[in-house]
């Protein structure tokens, strides 16, 4: 009998497996990496909007406090009167600083009615502060380790209308114009927004005229420019240090070309021409503007524009010059008042 020579089958252990090829090994990487990219984008969303929630909820505080300010008062905040603040260049306080300093207090203040003499000029005297705006007959005398402390108005101690969170209120860095406080900047605390850059306040001054100009024009526009220049022809501000005279919207143009530009922004979307912001209908009597994520104010980059096709024209371009046109950019707006 002729045994058979048959070939053993080749047995495989049931604790082996085989491994993975190189080709599956860079396909679950992959599509690692696509997730983890995914994840990110809307990570960076969702911190995005808490930010912007949380600016917003800053403005808010801070319209209420100008709210009741102005019902107490019949005037919006502000120590200094614009006309006054906007006869220079670039004040030594922003608007925002001015209204804080009234609303929180830590001043006292001297103008030309009081210089008559009486307790206004001797309480401004005696207090212990810095002088930190001195035109046109008035004085403003600051200690910023007393804001907080609530203003003296008219001789008369008030409790403080802002009370804002720590993270909330600061120097920003880097401001336009004359230092006063400190080197580089005015030193005098500013609002700002939860991306750590200060927020834009301007008041009107004005029910009538056009909606923005220079106070020395005839009749006086509605609002003034100026007061918020420490801030817009920074070229390195706040935390960020972005250049805000060659990014922004805020400084492309003549001087008139810029006041409508910034009228554009605080028109009401539904009354007036496209074409003719300054003779437009404010939103409300007083501004809040916050840069955004970007840091800059209406960036040339930003809404309608990028940064391989800036857009520096939102009131004459065929294609961008209207009020809606505000909408597309990542700054945060609010108005205030009737």
């Amino acid at each position: 009998m002729i045994a058979s020579h048959s070939k053993p089958s080749r047995l495989v252990s049931p604790g082996r497996h085989r491994g993975f090829s190189m080709t599956e090994l860079l396909v679950v990487i992959a599509i690692i990496a696509v997730l983890a990219g995914i994840l990110l984008v809307a990570m960076r969303g969702v911190r995005e909007t808490g930010l912007r929630t949380q600016t917003q909820s800053i403005m808010q505080e801070f319209s209420k406090a100008c709210d009741a300010f102005q019902i107490e008062h019949g005037v919006y905040p502000g120590v200094v009167p614009e006309t006054i603040l906007a006869q220079s260049t670039t004040p030594a306080l922003s608007g925002t600083e001015n209204a804080l300093l009234n609303l929180m207090g830590g001043y006292r203040v001297l103008s030309p009615f009081d210089q008559q003499g009486g307790q206004v000029e001797q309480d401004f005297d005696d207090y212990t502060g810095t002088v930190v705006f001195d035109e046109a007959g008035w004085k403003l005398k600051v200690n910023v380790n007393l804001m907080g402390e609530g203003p003296v108005i008219n001789g008369r101690p008030f409790a403080p209308y802002f009370t804002p969170g720590a993270a909330a209120l600061g120097v920003a860095k880097g401001q336009a114009g004359p230092p006063v406080l400190g080197t580089g900047s005015s030193g005098l605390p500013d609002l700002l927004d939860a991306w750590g850059q200060p927020i834009i306040f301007v008041r009107s001054m004005r029910s009538t005229g056009l909606l923005a100009g220079d106070v020395g024009d005839t009749p006086p526009p509605q609002f003034s420019r100026a007061v918020m220049t420490p801030y817009t022809e920074s070229t390195a501000l706040g935390e960020f240090g972005k250049d805000q005279m060659a990014l922004s919207i805020f400084n492309v143009g003549s001087a008139e070309e810029q006041d409508a530009t910034f009228a554009q922004i605080i028109r009401a979307p539904a009354f007036g021409k496209p074409g003719e912001p300054l003779n437009g209908t404010a939103r409300g009597a007083y501004v809040l503007i916050s840069a955004g994520p970007d840091g800059i104010y209406f960036s040339v980059t930003d809404g309608p524009g990028s940064p391989s096709n800036p857009v520096e024209d939102i009131v004459n371009d065929p294609d961008f010059g209207n009020p809606r046109v505000v909408r597309e950019y990542d700054d945060v707006r609010m108005f205030g008042g009737g």
